[in-house]
């Protein structure tokens, strides 16, 4: 996409505003694209928006997915889209909310970007900040596009007028070049002590999440030998996050707490209710509640229970069970008990993440593929909640779950000729589904 002129949004970009504005401005008062991004102060300034801007936005294809997957129940005044992911009792409309929210935001994020990417190296700083910067902005394109596919069946990879829809193969080889391109940026130039003081968000690990990325994404993409590889590459030492402060409160909290009975969506009980007993992972994530869903009982949140609650990048146990996956669909069943015990015994953690606290399991408990792969996707259900992974988790392991993808939003069928018809229609539930 070309911009002429920024005007008054390159304060938005740099101020890290949420607000839609119109980039293609001719106000002669105001400085050219070319002027904002030329300068060095500029640049980190929008490296630190793209940060926030993802962080104002990952909310929305998570609360998607932890409702399709019962991770989330809708209350009584919920948005009515809500509702219906929440209950399969009707098509996904594709109007507002659920299907609108995740596509309008990801694509900010890529749009932002795209605005490092390209800008960057002709900014004035120094190679190393480039090189952070550049990785960053792959990784944040990479983690919106991820975000983007596993909702919906095919996407665009740009934000450019009749941008061409691209199937999941296309969208997930896309995914990995990025991580891949970020990932040997800063192989071959590691970040500077200036991007990692002044760009880098406090509590944020660029490389090991550019490699926690890959390998979700090789996962996904089914390529086990990358995706165990990218796994291995993850410092099991390193919890990275978004953080937040009382002035930019924690999403979940905002949503669940000071958003209103209309977006207030909560864990459902039957979470809690079907760990199994003494795990402990359960008290991490939820307090036990009694409160009326809209069909269903709901807990509260109490990992992101506060305002300033943070929200887990990536879980390091995420790596460990990828491994313990690739290793049971590779039939190498005792490497894959050993690594899904090492999610499942300890008691404690030097990092802020979950700890089961159970005992360990024998061959003789999961003695064949099936049975090994379907312990790992229950651990990663309770280990891995509103990592907004379980929807494409039940698709991967063959399970239906209650609409397999959104349709693409109305807007965007309205605007781009050429979205495929097929994709705009609602979405109808999958009954029976599966959890």
């Amino acid at each position: 996409m070309t911009f002429r002129r920024i005007g008054n949004c390159a304060v938005a970009i740099l101020a890290v505003s949420t607000a839609a504005c119109d980039l293609d401005l001719n106000d002669p008062n105001v400085p050219t694209e070319e002027e904002v991004f030329s300068s060095p102060d500029n640049m980190i300034r929008v490296g630190i928006g793209l940060q926030a801007e993802y962080s104002n936005q990952f909310a929305e294809p998570v609360y998607a997915t932890g409702m399709v997957t019962n991770e989330l129940g809708a209350n009584p005044a919920t948005f009515e889209s809500f509702r219906i992911l929440d209950t399969g009792s009707g098509p996904a409309t594709n109007d507002f909310g659920a299907s609108s929210g995740p596509w309008s935001g990801q694509y900010r994020v890529v749009r932002h970007a795209n605005f490092v990417i390209e800008r960057a190296p002709t900014s004035g700083l120094g190679p190393a900040t480039t090189s952070g910067l550049v990785a960053l902005g792959k990784l944040y394109k990479a983690m919106a596009l991820g975000n983007l596919i596993q909702i919906y069946e095919q996407i665009v990879l740009e934000t450019v007028d009749s941008a061409p829809f691209v199937d999941r193969a296309t969208a997930l080889t896309a995914i990995i070049t990025l991580l891949d391109e970020a990932a040997a940026q800063l192989a071959a130039t590691p970040a500077s002590p200036e991007f990692n003081a002044q760009v880098l968000a406090p509590g944020f690990n660029l490389p090991n999440t550019i490699h926690a990325m890959r390998a979700r994404y090789n996962l996904i993409a089914g390529d086990l030998t990358a995706a165990d590889n990218a796994a291995a590459a993850v410092d099991p030492g390193v919890f990275s996050e978004f953080r937040f402060a009382d002035g930019d409160p924690n999403p979940f909290w905002n949503l669940a707490v000071n958003g209103g009975n209309s977006t207030s969506m909560r864990p459902k009980d039957a979470f809690r209710l079907a760990a199994e007993a003494g795990d402990e992972r359960i008290e991490y994530w939820v307090t036990p509640a009694d409160i009326a869903g809209f069909a269903e009982p709901l807990d509260n949140f109490n990992r992101y229970g506060s305002r300033t609650s943070s929200y887990p990048a990536y879980l390091p146990d995420e790596m460990t069970l990828i491994r313990a996956e690739v290793a049971a669909r590779q039939n190498r069943l005792l490497d894959a008990l050993g690594l899904v015990n090492d999610v499942r015994t300890p008691c404690t953690s030097a990092l802020p993440e979950p700890v089961a606290c159970l005992p360990a399991l024998l061959i003789t408990d999961v003695p064949t593929q099936a049975a090994m792969l379907a312990q790992i996707l229950v651990e990663r259900r309770f280990e891995l909640y509103l990592q907004h992974v379980r929807w494409s988790d039940l698709r991967r392991f063959g399970l239906t779950p209650k609409f397999m993808w959104m349709p693409i939003p109305v807007a965007e069928c309205d605007r781009n000729a050429a979205t495929p018809n097929a994709l705009c229609q609602a979405e109808p539930a999958s009954i029976p589904h599966d959890s």
